[in-house]
């Protein structure tokens, strides 16, 4: 029998309690950025009333900066835990492409959700196409976070921020303006948000249809295998902590 494989209702520990703080964590702040984002870029009606004590845009505009300096901190901690987290803590940022079982695995994986397949491999973490999807995501939470700052500078905020000039002159260095850093702002949130309507889709479907939990293992960090136990489905992680990839 194959030790790699858990029997159906065996608790796997996958993902460790900072990785799930970071996934929630940008969840509410992506949510607060979207909406917040949105009646920045088109403010809702005027108010009438004492300019004084009427303060709701600028109540935005601080929920939105608030959410955003939260995200990049956020980044910049899950990129640290992936040098000393487990095995499953560096799949989103390193992609094994040069594995054949994995470049096969990507490819059962897509005919899976084109529903040309009829029985999912079981992932205790990431599956291939889940690894190219965060990995997409992180990239473009990144994107993000450097056009935001990029625009935070301008507005003659702290020294510390001016770092961040760059992107300013690189959007003037290849023939743009400050608006076409907002642009491409935008841009990055219209990507974000087709991003995590795939991301539910594919959570609720997997959790549904798929032979491992999915939301719980967000959750409690343990993993748990539904259905008959099947030898012949791919294992890439037994147990994160050991890091034993197969």
């Amino acid at each position: 029998m194959n030790a790699n494989v858990p029997k159906p209702g065996q608790a796997v520990y996958v993902y460790e309690f900072p990785v799930r703080i970071w996934h929630w964590t940008i969840a509410a702040c992506i949510f607060c950025l979207f909406i917040t984002g949105h009646f920045i870029g088109s403010p809702p009606q005027s108010l009438t009333g004492d300019p004084t004590r009427i303060f709701y845009f600028g109540y935005l505009v601080r929920a939105h900066y608030a959410a955003g300096l939260i995200l990049c901190l956020a980044m910049c901690c899950r990129i640290l835990w992936a040098f000393f987290g487990n095995a499953v803590s560096r799949q989103i940022f390193i992609l094994a492409i040069w594995k054949k079982s994995w470049r096969q695995g990507l490819l059962d994986d897509i005919r899976w959700y084109l529903f040309l397949k009829k029985t999912p491999d079981v992932h205790m973490g990431h599956n291939p196409l889940a690894q190219v999807g965060m990995a997409l995501c992180v990239l473009a939470i990144i994107f993000m976070c450097l056009t935001g700052l990029g625009i935070y500078q301008a507005k003659g905020s702290a020294s510390f921020f001016h770092l961040f000039g760059f992107m300013e002159a690189l959007i003037y260095s290849l023939g743009g303006n400050g608006i076409d850093l907002l642009v491409c702002h935008r841009l990055g949130m219209v990507a974000l948000a087709a991003f995590v309507m795939v991301h539910v889709y594919m959570v609720i479907r997997e959790g549904i249809m798929g032979r491992t939990t999915m939301i719980s293992a967000m959750v409690n960090g343990y993993r748990l295998v539904r259905g008959p136990h099947d030898l012949s489905v791919r294992q890439y992680v037994k147990d994160a902590n050991t890091g034993d990839i197969s």
